[in-house]
């Protein structure tokens, strides 16, 4: 087992909790590599701080702010923390990875997550603003990850309504006292109502969907067949194509602006999109199984 690497004391306190719980779980060269990119972490998460601090002054809501150019940030996060679920997971880092997704389902991080909740509660500080930003990004990606073969959840627009839907609730149990009960856990308390609510909004949207006569059926179906193929792709081929299937006015300058890391102009998206096209078009069945996705799907593990 190896030997987990001091945290200095000037590490922020939601930084050195997370830190914390992840770290000695890692093999010895991967801790020096997240310890020494550490201070560009605490810049990072200073500015979200004070981005997620407008936004709420302003009465701006997550889901909102993400999509405004003046929360660049906020956007770069979440979004990117989508993108993470497709891509490709090099096999050395599959090996140390698998032991802290283990970990994750026999309840073993709880303790830090529980930690978490209890520094975002408080409004006025940037750090937990950042704490509840991401709680919010983690309360999404699960219901993504669980929906992840039911694209109709997402093609009937019920993820993106249920983004307002998380922050309240969100919000609303960071004040309720019971929760910080060592036997309780938030998260999950949080993630299962979600999820029990999207499962009945898609199969109310389903059934106007069957009853409906006209072009809407088919839009609605097609959609959702369209994301069941994006499904199958690494992230840099569905970042041109699938944010399209959901909003056909989104653009490809947009596209390269919201995933900076892959497109370095709006023609690498244009580029990009008529390769991935091609692809799906070919009926080439040969698709990446070494996804993070893929990784969490093979694990069962909380996520």
């Amino acid at each position: 087992m190896n030997t987990p690497i001091p945290i200095g004391p000037t590490t922020p306190s939601f930084l050195s909790t997370l830190t914390q719980m992840l770290l000695p779980h890692v093999p010895l060269p991967m801790q020096e590599a997240v310890l020494a990119a550490l201070p560009s972490f605490r810049w990072q998460l200073e500015r979200l701080g004070l981005e997620v601090l407008d936004a709420e002054q302003r009465e701006i809501g997550f889901a909102a702010a993400v999509r405004e150019p003046h929360f660049p940030m906020m956007a770069a996060v979440y979004f990117g923390a989508q993108d993470v679920l497709r891509w490709r997971v090099a096999p050395q880092i599959r090996k140390a990875l698998k032991p802290l997704l283990e970990l994750a389902a026999e309840g073993r991080l709880d303790p830090a997550r529980q930690m978490c909740f209890a520094l975002a509660r408080d409004r006025a500080s940037p750090e937990a603003a950042v704490g509840r930003f991401l709680l919010w990004c983690a309360l999404l990606i699960n219901l993504r990850i669980h929906t992840w073969e039911h694209p109709e959840a997402e093609a009937f627009g019920v993820l993106k309504a249920m983004e307002q839907t998380a922050e309240q609730r969100l919000k609303e149990l960071l004040e309720v006292p019971e929760i910080y009960e060592p036997d309780v856990r938030p998260l999950h308390v949080l993630v299962l109502g979600l999820l029990e609510q999207t499962r009945c909004v898609t199969e109310a949207v389903w059934r106007l969907v069957f009853e409906d006569t006209g072009s809407g059926v088919n839009e609605a179906l097609q959609k959702a067949e369209g994301l069941r193929h994006t499904r199958r792709l690494t992230a840099r081929d569905a970042a041109t194509l699938e944010p399209l299937l959901l909003d056909p006015s989104i653009g490809s300058q947009q596209l390269a602006d919201r995933y900076a890391h892959h497109f370095p102009s709006a023609q690498a998206v244009d580029n990009q999109r008529s390769r991935a096209l091609k692809q799906l078009s070919s009926g080439d069945d040969e698709y990446p199984d070494d996804r993070v996705i893929d990784l969490l799907q093979s694990t069962g593990a909380p996520k």
